[in-house]
């Protein structure tokens, strides 16, 4: 999902919740992709797994 940074001020708490629900929220800025919203538990994950990475190529 793309939403602006504008459009997202006023549904944050559906954003958060859809995220929370495995949806990735993109915001963009003057039609530009500047941040990406997910939820925790993915957060968590792709943090793991780029630590292993990095301790396997050590």
């Amino acid at each position: 999902m793309k939403i602006s940074t504008t459009e997202a001020r006023d549904i944050l708490p559906e954003l958060v919740s859809k995220a929370e629900q495995g949806q990735t929220i993109h915001f963009t800025r003057y039609g530009q992709e500047k941040a990406v919203l997910i939820s925790q538990e993915r957060y968590d994950r792709l943090t793991r797994a780029m630590f292993t990475s990095n301790e396997e190529t050590a």
